[in-house]
């Protein structure tokens, strides 16, 4: 069932601190998207969607603009001209139905800047409004704009007004200028006034990291809405922790367990390879394997854990002569596979499986084990020797990590093996 325009102002105005996961390329596919939802995120968007490519065939939006979850989201859509970003969201909108059709004015990659899309746009004069115009009148669904901060602050402000003007319902602001990349620091000052002179929700981006960041830029820019990019990227659970602490005003347990600030902690390493295996899960649930860099994706989600030097190589070494043509989806997502559950082998082997409580805390098997297996649900791998679809869904863990999985006891495990 198709989600009602409404839905977008709805989330958007409402007065809780909110936080949203960034569009970000080769990153928030469907499954990531469905897993940061799990962890709290109140609004995903989808990878840039080209609107030349959508509008001459190409199969990118089909993988990518879906939903796995069926929760309300943003799609991205990038372009050069009034005409392609309009025509290219009423494709949008009649194939995914998306809470917001958000416009990139903000992708500084060289790549996108060259082809005059992304932060290419920001410079030229009267265009992003026109955009916003057009786009506006073509569709029902709203229309929200990401854009990066001028050199100057002045030019900065009447941008914003006239993609106002133009009928924006929201705009984000990161707080770097094009030039900078992701170098030096966001300027939270711009955006906060930014927020001040215009009457539509302002989203605050950039350098939002952990919990003390979130709330710098929540009292810095005056915003009700932070989003979060690379900080994301393999720690879908950086929403849940952020999440907590707005809830709370406490630091979540699995950080408070670190003895220093850029370790992991043992709870919080196994949130990630526990979130990982869900991520294949969604993945091979949602037919996603064949467009996804799964090595690229481990090697994300394993970043900062103990010993992770060693198990980056290890992932590295897999698989590493296999050559497959790129247009061979069935061969790519059967490889992918098979990859995957490798990786998972090596994880679980290195780290221990993960495993639920009923009270929603995360606890391991093997050494040190609980006694009672069946108060524990375990987190189901995939692995080519059985099907994770035909796991009951009865059976669900409260809290917004939770999973609805099997419940299971130690002698009931499925083994993991390789062909």
């Amino acid at each position: 069932m198709p989600f009602m325009s409404s839905l977008f102002t709805d989330i958007i105005s409402s007065k809780k601190k909110k936080i949203f996961a960034a569009p970000m390329a080769d990153v928030t596919n469907p499954a990531f998207r469905a897993l940061c939802a799990m962890h709290g995120a109140d609004l995903t968007f989808t990878e840039m969607i080209n609107a030349d490519g959508l509008l001459n065939g190409d199969r990118y939006a089909e993988d990518r603009g879906f939903s796995a979850d069926g929760k309300p989201y943003g799609v991205q859509i990038s372009g050069s001209t009034a005409e392609g970003i309009s025509k290219a969201a009423c494709l949008l909108e009649d194939m995914f139905h998306p809470a917001v059709i958000d416009i990139n004015m903000g992708c500084p990659s060289p790549r996108i800047v060259r082809s005059g899309c992304g932060a290419s746009l920001l410079t030229k004069e009267g265009l992003p409004a026109q955009i916003v115009r057009e786009t506006v009148g073509a569709v029902s669904t709203p229309v929200s704009v990401k854009m990066r901060i001028l050199k100057n602050e002045d030019e900065t402000i009447r941008l914003a007004e006239s993609i106002q003007d133009a009928g924006a319902a929201a705009v984000t602001v990161h707080g770097r200028t094009r030039d900078m990349m992701y170098a030096g620091k966001s300027d939270t000052a711009v955006i906060r006034r930014v927020r001040e002179t215009l009457s539509i929700p302002v989203i605050a981006n950039g350098d939002v990291r952990d919990e003390a960041s979130a709330s710098r830029v929540f009292d810095e820019t005056g915003c009700d809405t932070v989003m979060i990019g690379r900080a994301a990227i393999g720690n879908p659970f950086i929403f849940e922790r952020i999440s907590f602490f707005l809830t709370t005003g406490k630091i979540h347990p699995f950080i408070s367990e670190r003895l220093h600030a850029s370790d992991t902690g043992p709870s919080e390493t196994r949130q990630r390879v526990a979130d990982f295996i869900k991520y294949c899960d969604l993945l091979d649930k949602n037919d996603l394997f064949g467009c996804v860099n799964i090595r690229a994706h481990a090697q994300w989600f394993t970043s900062g854990l103990a010993d992770s030097g060693n198990i980056r190589l290890m992932i590295n070494d897999l698989h590493k002569n296999v050559k497959i043509d790129i247009n061979d989806r069935p061969a790519l997502t059967e490889e992918r596979k098979q990859l995957a559950a490798e990786i998972i082998a090596i994880l679980e082997e290195h780290y221990g499986a993960p495993w639920h409580h009923r009270s929603g805390g995360l606890r391991w098997s093997g050494p040190g084990a609980p006694a009672d297996a069946g108060d524990y649900f375990f987190v189901p791998m995939m692995t080519p020797m059985f099907d994770l679809r035909s796991f009951p869904t009865d059976a669900t863990i409260p809290g917004p990590s939770v999973f609805s999985l099997q419940t299971m006891t130690d002698s009931s495990r499925p083994s993991f093996s390789t062909p």
